[in-house]
């Protein structure tokens, strides 16, 4: 295990697939964040919450979107510490 990591380290073509996933996952990230706002909008919960006592399907939709916003703000902090990272490797072998 330890004989392939290394050589994973030390291989330029790995640096050069590693920063493809990065984009790849930025990339998702980006779509994800459009597909779900926009899903998560269409939802009708008041015609759902006139057959039940209070707001719970408005309650569980708001939580929702609260925990995907927590999400969707750290996930690109997530993406700068990776790509920082990168960059501190490219340096550190200069």
């Amino acid at each position: 295990m330890k004989a392939s990591i290394r050589s994973f380290g030390q291989n330029n073509e790995a640096d050069t697939a590693m920063i493809g996933g990065v984009i790849g996952i930025l990339v998702t990230l980006i779509i994800a964040v459009l597909v779900f706002y926009n899903i998560a909008s269409s939802i009708d919960t008041t015609s759902v919450d006139a057959e039940l006592t209070g707001t719970p399907s408005a309650n569980a939709t708001t939580e929702v979107l609260n925990q995907a916003a927590t999400f969707f703000t750290i996930a690109p902090i997530i993406a700068i510490v990776v790509v920082a990272v990168v960059i501190l490797r490219y340096v550190g072998q200069i």
